[in-house]
């Protein structure tokens, strides 16, 4: 009977940790979308400056994520996310013309992330 209860407390535990860091992926890329709406917009106005620091706050949160994720997601999907926020930020820094269409890719790669993690019936069975 012991063997029962360690191995529910064992499973228990694994299910939180997936509820857990699902909810955590998904706050952290709803804050990274806000900032990729923020920096867009920020863009069409043509405010250069606000968009060079922008996209320096969201290479910093994707770092400070990628530490974390890493260790949940598999690293293939976390590449090419941080290959675009690298790039956005030295797009702003030089005022190239390509940078809406790098911050619609990236949108799209965060919300393919945050999508994969949500955990649904379909996904789960």
């Amino acid at each position: 009977m012991t063997r029962v209860k360690i191995s529910a407390a064992i499973l228990l535990l694994l299910i939180g940790m997936s509820i857990f860091s699902s909810f955590w992926v998904n706050r952290r890329c709803n804050a990274m979308l806000s900032e990729v709406d923020l920096i867009h917009e920020l863009a069409e106005m043509g405010d250069t400056e606000s968009v060079t620091h922008m996209a320096r706050e969201l290479n910093a949160d994707w770092e400070s994520f990628r530490e974390g994720a890493s260790v949940l997601l598999k690293y293939d999907r976390l590449i090419e996310i941080d290959r675009l926020c690298s790039r956005i930020v030295h797009l702003a820094e030089n005022e190239e013309d390509e940078m809406a269409a790098e911050l619609a890719e990236l949108r799209d790669m965060l919300e393919m992330l945050k999508s994969g993690e949500t955990p649904l019936l379909t996904s789960v069975f």
